[in-house]
């Protein structure tokens, strides 16, 4: 789900995504949306993935090395890698206002 993607985003690796639609509120298409639809993922729908079109799609994505690598500076663009160190960060400042 919604962890898969942000790492899949914070190691900039192009992926291919197939959400299942078998769970509540279609969350996990809606989640690889997010990626998909900033090109930095591929999107295949379950319904739609056989053996020939993950085939295509893989070979297409691995004979293109240069969508790959706009891929991953997609993926690099709005992922936040520090966000722990920036949450500490404001906890922190926090604690020291009082």
């Amino acid at each position: 789900g919604a962890s898969s993607c942000n790492e899949i985003a914070a190691s900039g690796t192009p992926a291919i995504l197939i959400p299942s639609p078998n769970v509540t509120d279609n969350h996990q298409e809606k989640n690889a949306r997010v990626l998909s639809d900033r090109e930095g993922a591929v999107l295949l729908r379950e319904r739609d993935c056989t053996a020939q079109t993950l085939y295509n799609t893989v070979k297409e994505l691995l004979d293109d090395r240069n969508r790959r690598d706009r891929m991953t500076v997609a993926l690099h663009k709005d992922v936040i890698l520090d966000s722990a160190e920036r949450i500490c960060d404001i906890l922190d400042e926090m604690t020291h206002k009082s």
